[in-house]
């Protein structure tokens, strides 16, 4: 059985990890010289990572209040 401990112990991590990737692709975008194709890729991840940050800290902030 996991424990709610154990439960909000992952969610953070999870929240860390997406938390990290959205970081990396900020700092690509900043990155000189990339083409046109090369933007538009790393902003649909972008988009993507930042919607599922927000189911992950929907999730979290759940556990965190109960």
């Amino acid at each position: 059985m996991i424990t709610k401990d154990k439960l909000t112990e992952t969610l953070l991590n999870e929240l860390k990890e997406e938390c990290l990737i959205i970081l990396s692709l900020l700092n690509q975008l900043e990155t000189l010289g990339i083409s046109e194709t090369q933007e538009n890729e790393i902003l649909g991840e972008l988009s993507a990572h930042l919607a599922h940050l927000e189911i992950h800290a929907r999730e979290t902030q759940e556990q965190i209040d109960s």
